[in-house]
């Protein structure tokens, strides 16, 4: 069982981390690879084939540990099945956003002395509006279903060091999920969305919790999900909005 909690903690770092990490680096490298493909346009290509992958092992691990070891509890059907579904929708969602975004943003690139035409327009609302809603709605999407799929793992107890990749982890994630939703301009959803994945997995944490039992799953997305909810207010009041950061010169 120990090492059962200390790979799942493993796992769940290594998915904040790599999240924050492919979503955050591209937009830095900007010098070209070979025109028109630049060095980020490269490492963002390879987003889905990390995020992707790390979801579906956190989801496989939970449903190995709930269905060996631990004393099983029945659930209604839809507990049972709503997990795969949202999963499904998520992943669908992220890897469609995903390259729409990837195509798009590198055309529109081109044409940023082409404002008035067309296409342009047309560059813009796929880059900056579809595809961000579809990708940080399959990101919620897959936070979601990974909190329902675990929230029935529990352990007796975690160690500083399972807190400690928990907590880097989270931080990762609840920053690249922020960062994401004020530079995709999809505040409007990240920000509600951010809180409704804190209370769910609040909730079901402190119901593990009163029990005497933790839970990894419910403790990352609740930091992740808290510290995102903070950032949000600090920008939207320090800044009397949520302006982008390419706005403000800083990417």
């Amino acid at each position: 069982m120990k090492e059962d909690k200390d790979i799942l903690c493993f796992w769940l770092l290594a998915y904040g981390f790599f999240f924050a990490y492919f979503h955050i680096i591209p937009p830095f490298l900007k010098a070209f690879l070979k025109s028109p493909l630049t060095w980020g346009d490269t490492l963002d290509f390879l987003t889905p084939f990390a995020v992707v992958p790390l979801a579906y092992i956190l989801y496989s691990r939970a449903n190995k540990i709930l269905h060996s070891g631990q004393p099983q509890q029945s659930s209604h059907i839809a507990l049972r099945i709503s997990p795969k579904v949202l999963l499904a929708i998520g992943f669908l969602l992220f890897v469609d956003g995903h390259g729409l975004h990837l195509s798009a943003n590198s055309i529109a690139r081109l044409l940023h002395n082409m404002k008035e035409s067309e296409l342009y327009k047309a560059a813009y609302l796929f880059d900056e509006i579809i595809s961000h809603f579809m990708l940080d709605g399959g990101v919620f999407l897959i936070s979601v279903a990974l909190i329902i799929a675990a929230y029935k793992i529990s352990f007796k107890s975690l160690t500083w060091k399972n807190f400690a990749f928990l907590s880097l982890g989270s931080a990762f994630y609840g920053f690249a999920f922020t960062v994401n939703g004020i530079e995709g301009q999809t505040v409007i959803f990240t920000f509600p969305a951010a809180g409704v994945g804190f209370l769910l997995a609040l909730i079901f944490y402190f119901y593990r919790k009163k029990e005497g039992n933790q839970n990894p799953f419910l403790f990352f997305f609740m930091s992740g999900y808290l510290l995102s909810l903070i950032l949000f207010a600090y920008w939207g009041i320090s800044r009397s909005g949520f302006p982008q950061f390419s706005e403000l010169g800083w990417i």
